[in-house]
């Protein structure tokens, strides 16, 4: 009996140290572990690229009817702001300015020559002149100064100056011939008269019978046209 009861007691101590031993870890309903790494947002970069610069509005650009000019012995519509009759509508001088420019056309009932002449000081002399004309569809277009009352008036370059035609053209049709022009205001040469806005300017004008610099006028006047 005494070694059935000490086997019993030692069946119960290894019973009890079996059940301290093993350690029941409780369960964590709906929790899955996961391996995959969460992805970093992009971090975001702040646009540093300036504006587009607001340029000015030049307000020293060509009116509109100066947009639509061009050298082509054509008086179109709308093309010049200006126009003056001479000598009952025998010469017709068309122009325009910008801040810079003068744009100009010169229509004379002729078949020759047309011409016009800037700030004379008696007659002729002096005078800033401007001298066209048409032979075989082909335009010539003068700068030329008078030294003299009654010329002569060489070419301003035959003088030491410059021609400061920048764009010039004609036709001829119709018993007219129309020339076209343009220069600057103020082209800085002492034979060319400077202008500026708003400016009255005293004129000649002059047409005659053939395509020559030396033929005589057969009709010529005076008066004035004032700039924009």
């Amino acid at each position: 009996m005494r070694r059935i009861a000490f086997f019993g007691i030692i069946l119960v101590a290894i019973m009890l140290f079996s059940g301290c031993a093993t350690e029941t870890k409780p369960i964590t309903p709906n929790e899955t572990p996961s391996n995959t790494a969460e992805t970093p947002k992009p971090t975001e970069v702040p646009n540093t690229t300036p504006a587009p610069e607001q340029k000015p509005i030049d307000e020293s650009k060509p009116d509109p009817q100066t947009n639509l000019w061009k050298a082509d012995g054509i008086i179109a519509q709308n093309e010049y702001k200006n126009n003056k009759e001479f000598g009952n509508g025998r010469f017709t001088v068309y122009w325009s300015n910008d801040e810079e420019y003068l744009y100009m056309a010169l229509k004379g009932q002729t078949s020759g020559w047309v011409s016009i002449g800037f700030e004379p000081t008696q007659a002729m002399k002096d005078a800033d002149m401007i001298f066209g004309w048409v032979s075989g569809g082909t335009p010539s277009v003068l700068d030329i100064y008078s030294t003299g009352a009654f010329g002569p008036h060489p070419p301003d370059q035959q003088l030491g100056g410059t021609n400061d035609l920048l764009e010039t053209g004609g036709v001829e049709a119709n018993g007219f011939t129309i020339i076209e022009l343009k220069r600057k205001l103020d082209t800085r040469d002492r034979y060319d008269k400077a202008f500026t806005k708003g400016q009255n300017i005293n004129i000649i004008w002059g047409l005659g019978p053939s395509d020559s610099l030396d033929s005589p006028h057969n009709a010529r006047g005076s008066g004035s046209i004032k700039l924009d």
